[in-house]
């Protein structure tokens, strides 16, 4: 009893080593194939949940008086401790293994815990990103089971009115063209409002018993998101999921998936590890939101559109993706996924663009980050009763600090990265744990005098109440987000506030009622990201900031930069932004960069730096003569990356292009499991440097 995919059969799991384990599928097809009901003992293959190597064996054998189903949360010797662990395959043996001596498992913590799907999943996911199996299986276990399980028992699912969908006739067509008899993934290009109507349309035509999940790239996204679907199928229906729920809730929105009684998901990335008995339609909205999708701070560093597109396959469900990116941009995803495009429904806002060079102010002797003509236009949004939305690149008060007499910067002594300074006094660094006392001195001439470089939410919020005493000012950011519930507390603060400000990011909380007039408060530093998709991603948040102005009428739209002049904010000035980006993917082609390739980034940390050095230089030496035996791979030398030190661990990294649709070769992928710990695996990276 197994299911065909593009992967092959999903009974099959495959490990590191090349070894395939059966897995069962539930009550009906407990035992393998040549399996002896009555045995007196089994053998279970268990993959332990503990940090191994990548060149590491995937599962170790055990030995059980009873059969353990698939799936099943084990605790089991592991040296001279005991670990959890997931149960992969049980096969009934007539006597233990001679002379070979099996340890037995310890007990049974939660049997089937995982479905059959989610193991696979994980098999998959551990194979494409080099990453151990049981390191990869704890994005998929709930920590703390039991505890989580005793504090859902008492909770209750809110209720409420269920309100009428009514789509137009438009978005009815495609809303069929979702859940038609081709499997081929959609692609819709419209904001996420937008696309939730019609999906909402689509989910109700799946058949019975269908499940659907909603991926969102942020988690400002989910207030807004949920807001819509549970007015559409009711709060009964729905079930949430995020890493700032509480763990009481968390478990048990897990285990309403598992059962069945939700069958409307929402999540962040976390949500595609979740318990689905029957997935009918996977969407993404946002979709070239790289940085929310991509798991790019811990190993396995997968990408969360691409493990939607496994997910789907393995349920035989409907994909679709969603975004307001360009249309060149489109074009490309086109190619790349080989999807189907739908119609927009939506026109072009009709947005008045203003360019202001800030070099000018300085001229004139204001030195605020509000420029004359934003205040000005604030002060006429205000007059009419509208919103404001301002736009920062960063958070916290400033981009780094100076001292005053010696003009040294200070630095994080694990990081090497440019302090930054809170409104309690100290300094921060921004990558890790470490900070300064609340009177700090320059390490260098000793002075306490530093003054503050660039600007954050934190600083544009003062300068927003000083020039706007009688407004209702309101900070969102990621920062802010440190407790259950904050999420929500934040979204409807943003609903209520005369000036809303934010990083990016807030453009995902949903559309904000009355905006009259968004402005990107730095441009220069939304570009300081060392990406070759940088122009893009700037491209769309300036078409998502527009739209968010001219939801309701005729909005305007200003861009403070330090450097107008630059080609890209002339085409935004201009409105031929979308004519700049299809010849920068020309540029791409050249330079073998994505979609027409594929990169992988492999890194090495070591706290001592001659160490890190050597060691990629060897690695690179195993790499590049295998790698020349294959006309469309390319490996580069070893390079520092611009933070070459974090939490006190040199970093080298070494850049692999393969071409498009093509996996990691296996002989090279062979030589990285045989490197010792320490290096790190990462497809489809977010930054080059």
């Amino acid at each position: 009893m197994s299911k065909k995919t593009k992967l092959g059969t999903i009974a099959v799991l495959y490990t590191k080593k090349g070894i395939k384990s059966r897995i069962s599928f539930g009550a009906d097809a407990r035992y393998n194939k040549g399996m002896d009901k009555h045995s007196p003992l089994f053998l279970v293959d268990v993959a332990p949940i503990v940090p191994l190597g990548a060149g590491g064996r995937a599962s170790f054998s055990y030995l059980s008086d009873a059969d353990i189903p698939s799936g099943s949360l084990l605790l089991v010797p592991f040296g001279r401790q005991h670990v959890r662990g997931v149960a992969l395959s049980c096969v009934g043996i007539s006597e233990a293994p001679r002379p070979m001596r099996l340890k037995r498992v310890s007990s049974v913590l939660v049997p089937s815990f995982l479905t059959p799907e989610q193991v696979a999943l994980a098999g998959h996911i551990s194979e494409t990103c080099l990453t151990p199996l049981g390191k990869t299986l704890r994005h998929f276990l709930p920590p703390q089971v039991k505890e989580r399980a005793k504090k859902a028992e008492s909770e209750t699912v809110e209720r409420g009115k269920k309100r009428p969908l009514r789509l137009t006739a438009g978005e009815k067509r495609i809303a069929e063209k979702l859940v038609s008899k081709s499997k081929k993934p959609a692609f819709l290009r419209m904001s996420a409002q937008e696309s939730l109507r019609i999906l909402a349309g689509a989910a109700r035509s799946l058949p019975k018993g269908s499940q659907t999940l909603v991926l969102v790239p942020e988690i400002l996204a989910i207030p807004a998101t949920s807001e819509f679907l549970r007015g559409v199928f009711g709060p009964d229906r729905v079930a949430i999921l995020h890493s700032k729920l509480a763990p009481g809730a968390f478990f048990s929105a897990w285990e309403r998936v598992r059962s069945g009684e939700a069958d409307i998901v929402i999540g962040t990335r976390q949500a595609l590890f979740a318990p689905f008995r029957r997935l009918g339609l996977a969407a993404v909205l946002e979709e070239a939101e790289a940085v929310g999708y991509k798991q790019w701070d811990m190993s396995p560093r997968y990408d969360g559109r691409r493990v939607a597109e496994t997910l789907a396959d393995m349920h035989g469900a409907h994909l679709v993706f969603s975004g307001e990116v360009p249309e060149s941009a489109v074009e490309l995803r086109v190619e790349e996924r080989s999807i189907r495009m739908l119609p927009s429904l939506r026109p072009e806002p009709d947005t008045d663009v203003v360019l202001v060079d800030m070099r000018q102010e300085r001229w004139k002797k204001n030195y605020s980050i509000f420029s004359e003509v934003l205040r000005y236009e604030i002060g006429n949004v205000r007059a009419r009763g509208e919103r404001v939305l301002l736009i920062a690149s960063r958070g916290g008060l400033d981009t780094f600090s100076v001292c005053e007499s010696c003009k040294h910067i200070p630095r994080c002594p694990d990081c090497d990265r440019a302090l930054r300074s809170s409104r309690e006094g100290h300094f921060f660094c921004p990558a890790c744990a470490y900070r300064t006392t609340e009177f700090p001195r320059c390490e260098k001439c000793g002075s306490m005098s530093f003054r503050n470089v660039g600007s954050g939410t934190e600083k544009i919020e003062r300068e927003a109440k000083r020039f706007f005493p009688g407004s209702r000012v309101v900070r969102v950011e990621e920062a802010s987000r440190r407790k259950s519930g904050s999420v929500e507390e934040a979204v409807a603060a943003a609903n209520e506030a005369d000036i809303v400000i934010g990083t990016p990011a807030v453009l995902n909380a949903g559309q904000l009622p009355k905006v009259g007039l968004v402005a990107i408060m730095d441009a220069e530093n939304l570009l300081s990201f060392p990406d070759f998709q940088a122009d893009e991603r700037f491209v769309r948040i300036v078409g998502r900031a527009k739209r968010s102005v001219g939801s309701e009428g005729r909005g305007t739209f200003i861009l403070q930069s330090y450097h107008p002049e630059r080609e890209l904010f002339q085409s935004v000035a201009n409105g031929t932004e979308h004519a700049f980006l299809a010849k920068s993917s020309e540029d791409r082609r050249a330079l073998r960069y994505p979609p027409f390739y594929t990169l992988f980034r492999i890194s090495f940390r070591d706290p001592d730096e001659s160490a890190a050095s050597e060691s990629a230089e060897r690695a690179y030496a195993l790499l590049a003569p295998e790698a020349e035996r294959f006309p469309d791979i390319r490996v580069s030398p070893p390079r520092k990356p611009i933070s070459a030190k974090t939490r006190g661990r040199y970093e080298r990294t070494i850049l692999v292009s393969v071409a498009r649709g093509e996996g990691f070769p296996e002989p090279l992928s062979r030589i990285l499991r045989s490197l010792p710990k320490g290096w790190i695996f990462d497809p489809d990276p977010l930054s080059l440097l």
